[in-house]
């Protein structure tokens, strides 16, 4: 439901832009561009995807990975542009009459994938998930901070980054998640968790949340 008014949103906002600014939003949409942004971000996903991924959809890493593939799309249509001299909708000739604004318009087409994957992340990649999870951080009279819970972990014994993981791990973040949002590679983040369990005495995800009170 949250995802479907974001995305409503979304379409709302570039109506709006397109009334204020006085052009046609028509000309924001591109069937092939659009396609190819969602086909790359679904390659890019189905490669990221465990066994147990498959299960139910992960659509904020899905958006990500199409807001990824955007940037492809529009690095490669820039730079076929630039140097083969393809111009969007069969603008060829940009250097013939009024070349410069030809040129100027071919670009500006050509960028379009960054939108669709800026409005793709925009209306699926929100962190509602991840705000949901915090709420696996209460106890069972008070709720604990991110940095509360940080700390409350390091007095247990955790050491500063087995803490931080332990933290998220309350979130409700996955391995995989977890390597993402801390910059580290996802078997690392496994070797911290299982110290994790070691040092809490612990043989559940579950039970780390436990811990806090």
């Amino acid at each position: 439901m949250k995802i479907g008014k974001r995305a409503a949103a979304v379409l709302l906002y570039l109506l709006l832009v397109s009334l204020f600014l006085g052009f046609r939003i028509g000309e924001l949409l591109d069937a092939g561009q659009l396609a190819l942004v969602l086909a790359g971000g679904t390659i890019l996903y189905l490669a990221g995807m465990e066994k147990g991924d498959w299960r139910k959809p992960d659509w904020k890493r899905l958006a990500r990975d199409a807001a990824y593939a955007s940037f492809i799309v529009t690095f490669v249509l820039l730079f076929l542009m630039l140097s083969e001299g393809r111009m969007a909708e069969g603008e060829r000739d940009w250097m013939d009459g009024a070349g410069v604004r030809s040129f100027m318009r071919g670009i500006a087409l050509n960028m379009r994938p960054l939108l669709y994957g800026i409005c793709i992340w925009i209306a699926f990649g929100s962190d509602g998930e991840k705000e949901a999870g915090t709420e696996e951080m209460k106890g069972k009279e008070e709720a604990w901070t991110a940095q509360e819970a940080f700390r409350r972990f390091y007095e247990l014994g955790l050491t500063r980054r087995e803490a931080e993981i332990a933290v998220q791990v309350c979130k409700g973040l996955s391995n995989k998640e977890i390597a993402l949002e801390l910059n580290i590679s996802e078997a690392t983040v496994k070797k911290h968790i299982s110290h994790i369990f070691e040092k809490l005495d612990v043989e559940k995800r579950q039970e780390i949340t436990e811990r806090l009170t």
